[in-house]
């Protein structure tokens, strides 16, 4: 009993504050854990994918340092690229296809880059 409140405990306490309200009554942590996976989980990362997506579009320099910036759209890549590897068999086409993600990422890159690098 008392490690299921301490799990129970852990989940909810990770919940943003909004969403609580919605999974406190449930008596364990697996009828919580299941409660959110009915809720959230389609089956499919699509909508993590969509949203990684949607991070490194709207990822911006901001003032920030370069090496942050791109660690951080590398992070996203890196977590884009393990959900949805690349599906071709062949090697002369996975070269290809790496070559054009790869040219892609460098566009999004420049393209969050602060103003004041233009001129560089």
């Amino acid at each position: 009993r008392t490690d299921n409140a301490i799990v129970k405990g852990w989940i909810i306490n990770s919940m943003d504050s909004s969403l609580i309200s919605n999974f406190i009554r449930f008596s364990t942590a697996k009828l919580v854990w299941d409660a959110i996976a009915t809720t959230y989980f389609d089956g499919s990362d699509t909508s993590q994918v969509y949203d990684l997506r949607r991070r490194v579009t709207r990822l911006k320099q901001a003032g920030g340092s370069l090496e942050k910036y791109y660690n951080d759209l590398q992070g996203l890549w890196r977590e884009i690229d393990f959900r949805r590897p690349n599906p071709m068999t062949c090697q002369v086409d996975i070269q290809h296809y790496n070559t054009l993600v790869q040219e892609e990422r460098v566009y999004v890159f420049l393209d969050g880059l602060d103003d004041r690098l233009d001129n560089i």
